[in-house]
């Protein structure tokens, strides 16, 4: 009887072991393609190689636009609590953003993220209809994300260093910043600026699979350069303190 138990137990026991080495090996490639048609933008990867667990992208494109590489290793913890969670390096061009990312049956929660974007870079790259300069630099502890379509909660700051931008040469508008949270399935940016040529005051709003709308005041402060005012009065007739409203829809 006894020799009966023992046999049944290392039977379980190996097809425990196989099935987990099974999933431990499960090639990247194939959970792509199971997940691939779930997003709501059209994403394509170029160099995909390695396991569930640890592997690279050589080359990612969102809609046809390239943002480069993206490497990722499996952390242990959070697969008790049913997540699977992963650390990930992206690496557009010129750039670097580490993030923690962990994957719940309907959720996807980015924390620590944290990194330099370069803002001429990254505008080539999405074939913007403009220059910019600077540096975007990300520090976002939490955003988490329900079913790829809708923003729960959300807390960090974005801050456009010696930004700048324009044609045909990016004109100078100080150092300006967003400040990150969740509200009514959205992404909110609460946008202003630190002093430097251009006077920024508003909102933004953001979710997967739309546009972000902004709601803005800008100004030309006395110290910018006359483009800047010029621009800004394409925009609309400026009230008695000087601020242009601003109004957009940004794909």
């Amino acid at each position: 009887m006894m020799q009966r138990i023992n046999r049944k137990t290392t039977l379980v026991v190996a097809l425990a072991l196989f099935l987990l080495s099974l999933v431990w090996n499960l090639p990247a490639a194939f959970v792509w393609k199971q997940i691939s048609g779930q997003f709501p933008a059209q994403v394509t990867l170029q160099g995909l190689s390695g396991t569930l667990w640890s592997g690279q992208v050589r080359q990612m494109k969102v809609n046809g636009i390239e943002q480069g590489a993206v490497t990722w290793d499996w952390r242990p913890g959070p697969l008790l609590a049913g997540r699977i969670a992963l650390d990930v390096v992206w690496q557009p061009r010129n750039s670097r953003v580490e993030a923690t990312l962990k994957i719940g049956a309907s959720s996807m929660v980015l924390e620590d993220v944290n990194g330099r974007l370069d803002a001429a870079s990254m505008a080539a790259l999405n074939k913007a209809p403009f220059v910019l300069g600077g540096s975007w630099l990300l520090d976002v502890p939490f955003l988490e994300l329900h079913d790829l379509e809708r923003v729960g909660d959300a807390s960090g700051r974005l801050v456009w260093e010696n930004a700048a931008g324009g044609l045909p040469q990016p004109l100078p508008l100080g150092h300006l910043s967003a400040d990150l949270t969740g509200a009514d399935d959205w992404l909110v940016f609460s946008l202003s600026d630190q002093g430097g040529p251009l006077g920024l005051d508003g909102t933004a709003r953001w979710r997967p699979g739309q546009p972000m709308f902004i709601e803005a005041r800008l100004k030309a402060r006395a110290d910018a350069e006359a483009g800047l005012a010029g621009g800004l009065g394409m925009l609309g007739q400026a009230d008695a303190d000087g601020w242009v409203g601003w109004r957009a829809q940004l794909r």
